[in-house]
């Protein structure tokens, strides 16, 4: 059974595994840290998921655009843990998953909250 404790081990593990790196800004670390523990195991699983699935657009893979401010974004989200990431998928060599928020799919919370964050990411990906 795989044991990721943060998520940069979980990111070291999906470019091992799957291409795939994940990428982040400093409150998605918070939004995880602020899930309960066994919750927060599921939605590393999620992300897992879908460097698994491709998380590329369709049909390079399985995500949808969001729309409005989050085009280009794309969303995985699980009814049964009431949980959306929000993240950009980016197509290099490595593909990169740029997760800008892990919220509660309650009225939209998720999306707000990563509205109020995309000048703060946009800035903090340009950086990398």
């Amino acid at each position: 059974m795989l044991k990721v404790r943060n998520l940069e081990e979980l990111s070291n593990y999906l470019i091992e595994k799957y291409n795939v790196e994940l990428k982040f800004i400093p409150e998605v670390a918070r939004d995880i840290k602020a899930i309960n523990k066994g919750t927060r195991t599921d939605v590393l699983k999620l992300l897992i998921l879908r460097a698994k699935q491709g998380p590329l657009f369709v049909p390079d893979g399985v995500a949808k655009s969001l729309h409005g401010n989050l085009h280009g974004f794309a969303k995985i989200k699980s009814n049964s843990l009431k949980t959306r990431v929000i993240y950009r998928p980016v197509e290099n060599e490595i593909i990169r998953m740029e997760t800008i928020a892990i919220g509660p799919r309650d009225k939209e919370k998720a999306y707000k909250l990563a509205a109020e964050r995309l000048e703060k990411f946009l800035r903090h990906m340009h950086e990398d």
